[in-house]
């Protein structure tokens, strides 16, 4: 659903304060976006003061609504950007073992993806394959692109609540195991079109393999190295997840993007043909190392899907989301686009 698709229902009392607006894309839809008033916040400082002060209350509504986008506030810069993101407590896991390494741009703050524009990312939690993951996570809009790039996001509350019996009972039985694959060290910190051509040296942000397999003991993965120096970890964890604030059951996996796992990120074929020759394809299976039916995996994608959201993003927006009840993905772009991240508990 897009912003042309849902009327904005204004929001009264979440914020009352004179100097912001709150409204949401549609009753009951994430996120809640507040919005500065025009002149509310003549510097970065004046506006840090804000977000500090309103903290709990921000706090509160990200757990209501699932994220909250800040509209509007003098944000420019990464380092402006650090300093709303340091008014929350950090996430001090940090990206070691991460899908997708990413270069820091200022303290805290990482630059979103390397992803070429041509790929759609796919709903997900951040770090789903790990048991040890951010509470939080924001997002600033830096630039946004000529044309699309938007950043999307689900309700994974409702794709919890709706999500068929039948899938439902596999993933409560056997959990989730996660396959990835890394390369022999590159010595790059360039990312490749092929997700599973990064060097592990660049993954794990390190050249020693006895610190990946403390880091991999530490995030409870296991570790395969193979002959040719690259690397598979696999980890098996719950697909149900109890929110520590709210208590909800929540699942949390990449289950549902099965097809992306199978390469149909990559529109040349290559990554399909890589998975043909790995020998534990990457990939998020059931327990047992089984996939969903192909008519189960098709309901999963289009529940998703139907959660799903985007709407057009202005320059200088910051949206923070619950990791939990919020996945987040990005539209395919063309042109310029500059977003970046940083990781919140």
């Amino acid at each position: 659903m897009t912003l042309a698709d849902a009327a904005m229902q204004s929001v009264t009392g979440d914020l009352p304060d004179d100097r912001v607006t709150c409204w949401t894309l549609g009753e009951g839809q994430p996120p809640l976006f507040v919005e500065a008033k025009e002149g509310a916040f003549a510097t970065l400082e004046d506006a840090v003061a804000w977000v500090n002060g309103h903290r709990h209350r921000l706090d509160e509504l990200i757990a209501r609504h699932g994220g909250v986008v800040l509209r509007g506030f003098p944000v420019v810069t990464s380092e402006d950007f650090g300093q709303v993101g340091a008014c929350f407590p950090p996430y001090t896991g940090g990206y070691q073992g991460g899908a997708a390494a990413r270069r820091a741009v200022a303290n805290g703050v990482y630059e979103a993806t390397q992803r070429t524009g041509d790929q759609r990312i796919p709903i997900h939690q951040e770090m789903f394959y790990l048991r040890d993951y951010p509470r939080r996570i924001a997002f600033f809009a830096k630039k946004v692109a000529e044309e699309g790039g938007e950043t999307i996001i689900a309700d994974m509350r409702k794709v919890t609540s709706e999500m068929p019996a039948s899938i439902r009972g596999k993933l409560e039985k056997l959990g989730i195991e996660n396959v990835r694959n890394f390369a022999a060290k590159t010595g790059s910190t360039q990312e490749t079109r092929l997700m599973d051509k990064r060097g592990w040296d660049f993954a794990f942000y390190t050249e020693s393999e006895k610190e990946v397999e403390e880091i991999c003991a530490r995030r409870h993965m296991r570790p395969h190295w193979h002959e040719d120096g690259s690397l598979t970890v696999f980890n098996l964890e719950d697909a149900f997840v109890t929110h520590p604030g709210t208590n909800e059951r929540v699942y949390r996996g990449g289950v549902h993007i099965a097809h992306f796992y199978r390469g149909s990120y990559d529109n040349t074929g290559q990554a399909a043909e890589l998975r043909q020759q790995q020998k534990f394809p990457s990939g998020a299976y059931l327990g047992d190392g089984g996939e969903l039916p192909p008519e189960e995996d098709a309901q999963f994608q289009q529940l998703v899907d139907r959660f799903t959201y985007s709407w057009p993003w202005h320059d200088g927006d910051i949206m923070i989301l619950d990791n939990l009840l919020t996945g987040h993905g990005r539209n395919p772009f063309s042109g310029t686009r500059a977003t970046e991240v940083t990781l919140l508990d």
